[in-house]
């Protein structure tokens, strides 16, 4: 009960001490719009349909726009798809073929690599065994050129798809900052009616 009463009596001065020191609410400062910067309520209008404006954009924005992490996931996995879903065709058409060559050559000198070591193994003569240690020698080593600059390539598709995502971004965002608010609009892919 002491405890009780010892915490209500802490209560009340907290209470009294915060109201104390509370200020009072002044409402002229609070409705003065020319703290702002607008000069009368027409202004105040204005920016508040200009800020309606930009939100709407801005909401267009987020929904064309192409997710940075998204992007570079897709081309961390397939060489060139994150190009493709930034309308760099053309960049990611030379990123993937030139991965797929790059691996194909790979696996091809590596199997003939294979197949050589194979017979190397079940040789018998030394100049057969000589023969086909020579024959795997080479095409091994075309075979390690050729996954490191696979591995070059897929770094530069990683470069690449972060440039090309932050430069569609960009390029998305002016576009539509310069649309015009009308829903009937004229553009390269001919007509369009936006809602």
């Amino acid at each position: 009960m002491r405890f009780f009463l010892r915490y209500i009596m802490l209560l009340v001065l907290a209470l009294g001490i915060s109201l104390g020191n509370a200020q009072s609410f002044d409402l002229q400062a609070f409705a003065d719009s020319t703290k702002y910067g607008w000069n009368d309520y027409l202004e105040r209008a204005q920016y508040r349909e200009d800020l309606t404006l930009r939100q709407n954009k801005l909401q267009l924005y987020e929904l064309e726009a192409v997710p940075f992490g998204g992007n570079v996931l897709k081309s961390a996995v397939i060489p060139g798809w994150g190009q493709f879903a930034t309308k760099h065709n053309s960049r990611a058409t030379v990123i993937l073929s030139a991965e797929l060559i790059s691996v194909i050559s790979a696996v091809y000198f590596y199997n003939k690599a294979s197949t050589n070591y194979d017979h190397y193994k079940n040789a018998t003569q030394i100049d057969e065994i000589n023969h086909y240690w020579g024959e795997v020698e080479t095409p091994y080593h075309y075979s390690l050129m050729m996954v490191g600059l696979a591995g070059v390539i897929w770094l530069y598709n990683m470069y690449d798809v972060v440039m090309s995502t932050n430069e569609y971004n960009e390029n998305l965002w002016q576009d539509i900052m310069t649309r015009s608010n009308s829903p009937l609009q004229v553009g390269p892919n001919g007509i369009e009616l936006r809602f």
